[in-house]
C-alpha cells in the first residue's frame, strides 16, 4: 500500500529553489537550487537528467545526473557513468565509475 511507503520523488518538470528536508529514499529527476538534508540512513538518488546545485547532507547518494556544490555524506557516494559532478565531497566512501565527468576536491572521513 502506498501509504506505508516512505519516499519522495521530484519529477523532471520540477524546478525548485530553497532549503529542503526529506525523509526516506528520495529520487530527484528535476532541478533543485539550494540546500538538501536527507534523514539519516535514507538514500538520495539524482536521476539521469537531474540538475542539483547547492549543499547536500545525506547518508548514501547515487549520482546519475548533474551536481554542482558540496556533498557531506555519512555513507557512500557513488558517481555513475552518466553523471557530471563539480564540487567538494566529504564521505565515508567515494566510488567513481568509468565514464563519469568529475571535477572535485574530496576525501573520505568516518566523522563528518
Amino acid at each position: 500500500m502506498i501509504q506505508n511507503q516512505e519516499f519522495t520523488y521530484i519529477g523532471k518538470s520540477a524546478n525548485l529553489n530553497g532549503q529542503f528536508n526529506f525523509s526516506g529514499t528520495t529520487h530527484i529527476q528535476g532541478s533543485i537550487l539550494g540546500d538538501i538534508v536527507i534523514d539519516h540512513n535514507a538514500k538520495l538518488i539524482l536521476e539521469v537528467g537531474s540538475f542539483v546545485q547547492g549543499t547536500l547532507h545525506c547518508y548514501d547518494i547515487d549520482i546519475y545526473g548533474n551536481f554542482v556544490g558540496d556533498i557531506n555524506s555519512h555513507g557512500r557516494v557513488t558517481i555513475y557513468p552518466t553523471a557530471t559532478l563539480s564540487g567538494k565531497i566529504i564521505a565515508k566512501a567515494i566510488e567513481i565509475l568509468p565514464g563519469a565527468i568529475v571535477n572535485m576536491n574530496g576525501h573520505t572521513d568516518d566523522i563528518i
